[in-house]
């Protein structure tokens, strides 16, 4: 139920037919959130072995290129799969979501990720090339670092919207 102190826009979120759909449906819920949680897997799955291969703890033997290039295009497959779903249960569930402070330290934590894996990509990542098999730049250690982090965080505190 879409609480009174919602604003309209979110409230006719809440109450278009999408919504109602979703939300009512007896599959369809379930099987969103099955497919979020296989996009969350796939997509952080993949970030976080690029991640620790900059950070040098695993694949070694390959080069982060080589690790980046072959797994980047499951990110983003991950990412669209995380997104779709993730946006149709949002919608299904926005009224009684709206004030909830988990859903809104993720999507802050969404949004910190996002612009640490653009500022990587901006700067640091346009030199991966040049690293070879070599330890990675500080900057890419740490952005690295960071993301493992900030998306450990993103699940942890996505976990608990449903509980508050």
């Amino acid at each position: 139920m879409t609480d009174p102190n919602t604003p309209a826009l979110i409230a006719a979120i809440s109450d278009s037919g999408l919504a109602t759909y979703v939300r009512e449906s007896e599959i369809t819920f379930p099987v969103l959130q099955t497919f979020h949680a296989l996009g969350i897997m796939l997509m952080v799955g993949t970030i976080a072995i690029v991640d620790l291969r900059i950070l040098g703890v695993l694949l070694k033997g390959q080069s982060a290129e080589e690790v980046g290039r072959t797994l980047l295009p499951l990110t983003w497959l991950g990412f669209a799969v995380m997104l779709l779903s993730g946006g149709a249960l949002l919608v299904a569930q926005s009224g009684q979501l709206y004030a909830n402070t988990f859903l809104r330290a993720k999507l802050a934590l969404l949004l910190v990720a996002g612009v640490n894996v653009v500022i990587f990509h901006a700067t640091t990542y346009r030199s991966i090339a040049a690293w070879g098999g070599a330890v990675a730049p500080a900057s890419a250690r740490f952005a690295a670092a960071s993301s493992l982090l900030l998306w450990t965080a993103v699940i942890v505190v996505g976990r608990y919207i449903a509980y508050y």
